[in-house]
């Protein structure tokens, strides 16, 4: 199977924030240890399951690899001072070689919570995912990572185990936007769908 990617748009979100989202690529490894900078310590917890303060060469490498049907990863990052910042980036895993499950972690830099730019980019990686074969997510999140847990749910997830310190989330994902539910996270990811053009591939 080729590799589906989207074409990179410009949009703008909570609080008239403009970003812009694309694929990651090779070169983006100083954006991902900037960002990893400006996380808090609670965010980098929720997002390696374990105290962390630095990445190490060989991780900013793996998170910065080029993107094939098994691994990708999507950015979103804004202008200041005429230089891209990152906001947030969101990756899939592919469980097995012949899976449609794919694990996934989505992380957005403290400053820019709460304005929907998680639950865009879960939008995106999930149209892209779909169009590499996956159709379901799996994400492993921190109990306390109330946010991330309400996110999943409202998109139709499931919890397993749910009152362990990690709780296993299952995400439908889908082709057709218009199965996801009717409520304010479906409809921004009818939005992100919209947004994220896929090529030719």
């Amino acid at each position: 199977m080729t590799y589906r990617s989207f074409r990179p748009f410009d949009t703008k979100v909570k609080e008239g924030l403009q970003v812009t989202v694309r694929d990651v690529v090779p070169d983006d490894g100083d954006l991902i240890e900037l960002g990893f900078d400006r996380l808090s310590k609670r965010s980098r917890f929720f997002r390696f399951m374990a105290s962390k303060s630095r990445l190490s060469d060989a991780e900013v490498d793996l998170f910065s690899a080029l993107n094939t049907v098994d691994h990708a990863a999507v950015g979103a990052l804004c202008m200041r001072d005429d230089m891209p910042q990152p906001v947030g980036i969101a990756r899939y895993v592919r469980t097995s070689a012949e899976s449609h499950s794919a694990e996934i972690a989505v992380t957005v830099v403290d400053a820019f919570h709460n304005r929907g730019i998680g639950t865009l980019l879960l939008g995106v990686l999930a149209k892209m995912a779909c169009a590499n074969g996956i159709s379901e997510f799996l994400a492993l999140v921190d109990s306390e990572n109330a946010a991330m847990r309400q996110l999943l749910l409202e998109l139709g997830g499931t919890e397993e185990a749910p009152n362990e310190p990690e709780v296993s989330i299952r995400v439908p994902i889908y082709q057709d936007p218009t199965n996801y539910p009717d409520n304010e996270v479906g409809a921004y990811v009818r939005r992100a769908y919209s947004y994220a053009q896929l090529s030719d591939g």
